[in-house]
């Protein structure tokens, strides 16, 4: 069935909608992104308004992680109604609550209004990216889904550069009937959720996955959607139809109770077949996600330490963090809204360095495995060396590639597209997801409690939780052509052909082209 519904993407071709669904996908994920991670900048310049303590502050900063709990009923409605109609409900719903969190009057009102609005804008994440794998061919899948992973890393760089245009803004304006003073910090808030409001906005414009309306058997509706937004040709409306006639999914004709449906659905991902690659893809999404947003997280507190150590060339990483570190762990007790300049230069720096690098690997290969395992082996041997070099650029640039491993989130994502059918599909890819960020949570409360008295051993534990993932990782399918950038692959095997073609028996060659 699977096969059937990628020759209709391939005869559709690849045109101006491919590229409108990529740019609203990514729109929705990056605003996604941010309502999710922009909180750990907000929430310490709301610190003198709300009476936040370091206790509070570490609550509502790890809070929006919770929102993945909603995965398994977010995959169930995904595979069942649709994801263009999951996205509109998860980008709306949610906007709407964070807005009302830019007008938190306490802590408990911040935390509760976060986690309900997370419950809906989290599941955006990886609803754009089975949206986006859906609705492309599979000769520009894999770009599609690095470049939607650059929006990903961009984040960061967006958000440290709105809190640097915004939270160092100087005015108060007095709001009685709310009981509450507007300052910058909830300026900061109202806009990205505006930003998550323009991505429910944009993707009320695009059609329903065709793929999804095959498999539910609405072949006249996924053919219209072939024809008005792919551009299908009339010579290949029969054929169309006939394979998507195919792909009708019979399973899901009789209706079954909320509950045996909901089995039915998520059943298949953990039995045989798939089990074994549900188990592998879950873990690897685990230590790309949690090796990434751990120390995304605590990149403010640990650079801040590390800029504001004593100078000692002989110092080493982790005594340079942990000199002051109990200091200025305390974020909140600032109350100008202003956050060192330092540190967001650096935030701006590390995400740009990222997105480029990201970029350039979507245009110039798309060997998923081997770049997954080349981003964990310098991600694990960076943990590993971090705390052995005593020179403070480096050692700082080393805790940076730590999180290059990020950079394969996409590449993870990717392979829940071809494992997994479109019946189920989305569901796999929530519940992947949601176990990825339970990791997370896990994973900084771990990292937090345990870095000042213990930095050295923090650092080599984590170091084996990358490599046991670059060791599952090897484990992965071979790639095929039809998954390689076809640009880079393409040029490079014809060089290669013509190098043996022209190479004399003597070994001289001739001179030649690569067209």
């Amino acid at each position: 069935m699977e096969s059937e519904l990628e020759k209709v993407l391939d005869i559709a071709g690849h045109g101006r909608y491919n590229i409108m669904v990529l740019l609203v996908s990514s729109t929705i994920h990056l605003a996604s992104i941010l309502d999710l991670l922009g909180f750990c900048v907000i929430v310490p310049a709301a610190a003198c308004d709300l009476k936040l303590g370091m206790r509070e502050i570490s609550l509502l900063t790890s809070i929006p992680f919770a929102g993945y709990l909603s995965a398994l009923p977010w995959g169930y409605y995904v595979d069942t109604h649709g994801r263009r109609k999951a996205i509109l409900i998860s980008t709306s719903v949610g906007a709407v609550f964070a807005t009302l969190t830019t007008f938190s009057t306490s802590f408990t009102m911040m935390l509760v209004l976060k986690l309900l609005g997370c419950l809906f804008s989290t599941a955006s994440i990886t609803l754009s990216i089975t949206y986006l794998g859906e609705c492309t061919g599979t000769r520009n899948r894999t770009r599609y889904l690095l470049i939607l992973n650059c929006f990903n890393l961009i984040s960061d760089f967006i958000c440290y550069a709105l809190a640097y245009l915004i939270l160092g803004l100087q005015f108060e304006i007095p709001l009685p009937w709310l009981a509450i003073t507007f300052r910058p910090w909830r300026l900061l808030t109202l806009v990205m959720a505006v930003m998550l409001a323009v991505g429910g906005f944009v993707i009320f414009f695009l059609h329903e996955s065709p793929k999804f309306l095959a498999t539910k058997g609405r072949v006249d509706e996924a053919l219209e959607v072939m024809k008005t937004g792919y551009g299908l040709k009339d010579r290949d409306v029969d054929l169309v139809k006939s394979l998507l006639t195919v792909t009708k999914d019979t399973g899901n004709e009789r209706k079954l109770p909320f509950m045996m449906s909901l089995w039915q659905q998520t059943a298949p991902i953990f039995s045989r077949p798939y089990l074994m690659k549900t188990l592998q893809l879950f873990f690897l999404l685990a230590v790309c996600t949690s090796t990434n947003n751990v120390f995304y997280i605590w990149f403010p507190t640990i650079v801040n330490s590390f800029y504001n150590a004593p100078s000692n060339a002989t110092a080493s990483f982790c005594d340079k963090i942990t000199s002051n570190i109990t200091a200025d762990v305390h974020l909140g007790e600032t109350c100008n809204d202003v956050i060192a300049d330092n540190t967001i230069f650096s935030g701006m720096a590390f995400s740009l360095f990222f997105t480029i690098i990201n970029y350039i690997a979507s245009m110039i290969t798309s060997w998923r495995k081997s770049v997954l395992v080349g981003t964990l082996l310098i991600s694990g041997m960076s943990t590993v060396v971090v705390d052995l070099v005593e020179q403070p650029v480096i050692s700082l640039l080393l805790f940076i590639l730590i999180q290059l491993v990020g950079l394969s989130a996409g590449n993870v994502a990717s392979y829940f597209v071809d494992v997994y059918p479109t019946s189920f599909r989305g569901l796999s890819t929530s519940l992947g997801s949601m176990f990825a960020r339970m990791t997370v949570m896990v994973g900084i409360n771990i990292v937090g409690s345990t870095i000042v008295q213990h930095c050295r051993a923090t650092f080599l534990s984590w170091s084996i939780f990358v490599f046991v993932g670059m060791v599952v990782a090897c484990f992965l399918p071979k790639e095929t052509t039809t998954t390689r950038n076809p640009l880079f692959y393409g040029r490079c095997s014809n060089c290669i052909k013509k190098w043996l073609k022209v190479t004399q028996p003597t070994g001289s060659t001739r001179t030649m082209t690569c067209a």
